[in-house]
C-alpha cells in the first residue's frame, strides 16, 4: 500500500462529505425560514443524492477511458464553495438549483478517487477501500456538528466558512496530484478475455441492496434531525446524537473493510445488515445515554458493509473500475437518494414517526437479499497491477 496518496484521498473524502453533509441540521431552520412541508425537505435531500450519484457511472465511464485526475481536486473545491452557499440563498427554487449544482462537485470526485485509491493500496484492497469510506463518513460525522456550531454562532450565513477547507484541500491535492494513479499501468496478460464480461446478474443484485441500504441510511440521516426537532430537542444535541451514529458508523466501516479480508465480503454485508434494524429500533425507544449507545451501535452495523459492498464490485469488474466505482457509490446510492423523496411523501401523509420506522427496516431487507448474493471471486489481476 502506498501510504500518502491513500491518506491524501482519505482526508479529501472527509472534506468532501462533510461539507456535503452539513444540510440535515440546516434543513430544519431552513424548513422554518421557507415554510416548507416535509415533502419539500425530503426533495432537498434527495436533490443531494441525486445530482450527487446518478451521473457517477458517466463520471467513472469516463475515467476508464480517459485521464481524469483534475476530477479530484476540482471535485472537492467545488462542493465546499457551492454548499457554502446554502445558508445565503434568498428561496427554495434557490436551495434547489444550489444543491443540485453542489451534487456534481461529489459526483465528479467519487469514481475517480476510489479507483485511485483501489490501485494504491495493492494486495490490501479491503483496508485500502474502508479507510477510504471511514474518511467520507467521519466526513459525514463532522458535518451535523460543524453545521450546528456554525449555525449556533453566526446563523445561516455561518455555511460561508465551509468553502475554506474545501478550497484548502484542492490545492494540497494539486501540490501532490503525481501521487494519484487513475488507470492500471498493465493489463494483467494471464487474465482470459472473459474478465471483461460484466456478471449483470450478481452485479445488478448488489445495487438493489447498496439501494436499500443507502436509502435507509440517507432517509435516517434526513428525517431523525426533523423528528427529533419535533420532539423538542436542540439543535446542538441532535448534532451530537447525529455524530455518534455517523461517527461510529465510520468506525465500522474500518472494522467491517478489515474483516472482510479475513472472513469474506458476503459474510460482512448480510450480518451487518440483519443486525441494524434491531439495533435501530431498540435506539428510537430508549432515551439518554441508552439512546446514545444504541445509536452508536446501530451506526457500526449499517456502514459496516459500506466499503465492503464496493470492494465487492471491483473484484465483480476488476477491469472496469471507474464503472464498479461509478455504480456502487453513485447509482446506487443515488436510488437511495430518490426514496428519501418519497419518504419525505409519506412522513406528510403517515407522520413523521412512522416514516422513520420504516426507514430502519429498508437496511434489514437488504440483509436478506444479501444471503441470496453469492460471493464474488478475488481479484488477482488487480492485485497485479496495483
Amino acid at each position: 500500500m502506498r501510504r500518502l496518496p491513500v491518506a491524501l484521498l482519505v482526508l479529501a473524502h472527509t472534506v468532501v462529505d462533510a461539507s456535503q453533509n452539513i444540510l440535515p441540521v440546516v434543513l430544519p431552520l431552513l424548513v422554518a425560514r421557507f415554510q416548507l412541508s416535509y415533502s419539500q425537505a425530503g426533495l432537498a435531500a434527495a436533490l443531494l443524492n441525486i445530482s450527487s450519484s446518478l451521473i457517477q457511472p458517466l463520471f467513472g465511464w469516463v475515467s476508464d477511458r480517459r485521464p481524469t485526475r483534475w476530477f479530484m481536486p476540482v471535485g472537492v473545491a467545488w462542493t465546499g464553495v457551492l454548499m457554502c452557499l446554502v445558508g445565503l440563498v434568498p428561496n427554495y427554487p434557490a436551495l434547489l438549483l444550489v444543491i443540485v449544482l453542489t451534487g456534481v462537485g461529489t459526483a465528479a470526485f467519487h469514481p475517480v478517487a476510489s479507483m485511485s485509491v483501489a490501485l494504491a493500496s495493492g494486495t490490501r484492497r479491503g483496508l485500502g477501500m474502508s479507510l477510504f469510506s471511514a474518511g467520507g463518513n467521519l466526513g459525514f460525522a463532522i458535518g451535523p456538528v460543524l453545521a450546528a456550531w456554525l449555525v449556533a454562532g453566526f446563523d445561516l450565513s455561518g455555511t460561508v466558512a465551509v468553502a475554506v477547507p474545501g478550497v484548502a484541500m484542492a490545492g494540497v491535492m494539486y501540490l501532490w496530484r503525481d501521487e494519484f494513479a487513475t488507470r492500471p499501468a498493465v493489463r494483467d496478460p494471464r487474465a482470459p478475455s472473459g474478465d471483461d464480461r460484466i456478471p449483470w446478474g450478481r452485479l445488478g443484485t448488489l445495487c438493489v441492496l447498496i439501494t436499500l441500504r443507502s436509502w435507509g441510511y440517507s432517509g435516517l440521516i434526513t428525517f431523525i434531525p426533523l423528528l427529533l426537532h419535533t420532539q423538542g430537542v436542540s439543535l446542538q444535541e441532535t448534532g451530537r446524537l447525529l455524530f455518534a451514529f455517523l461517527f461510529f458508523g465510520a468506525l465500522g466501516g474500518l472494522a467491517g473493510g478489515h474483516l472482510s479480508d479475513r472472513v469474506g465480503r458476503h459474510q460482512v454485508i448480510s450480518v451487518s445488515l440483519l443486525a441494524f434494524p434491531v439495533l435501530m429500533a431498540i435506539a428510537l425507544v430508549v432515551s439518554g445515554p441508552f439512546q446514545l449507545f444504541f445509536l452508536a451501535s446501530a451506526g457500526v452495523t449499517l456502514l459496516a458493509s459500506f466499503s465492503v459492498t464496493v470492494v465487492f464490485a471491483q473484484d465483480l469488474l476488476p477491469h472496469h473500475l471507474g464503472l464498479a466505482s461509478g455504480l456502487t457509490l453513485g447509482l446506487a446510492f443515488g436510488a437511495g437518494g430518490v426514496g428519501v423523496g418519497l419518504s419525505g411523501v409519506l412522513a406528510d401523509a403517515l407522520g413523521i414517526e412512522a416514516s422513520v420506522w420504516i426507514l430502519l427496516a429498508l437496511p434489514g431487507i437488504a440483509g436478506v437479499l444479501a444471503l441470496m448474493l453469492s460471493p464474488g471471486r478475488r481479484s488477482d489481476a488487480l492485485e497485479e497491477e496495483a
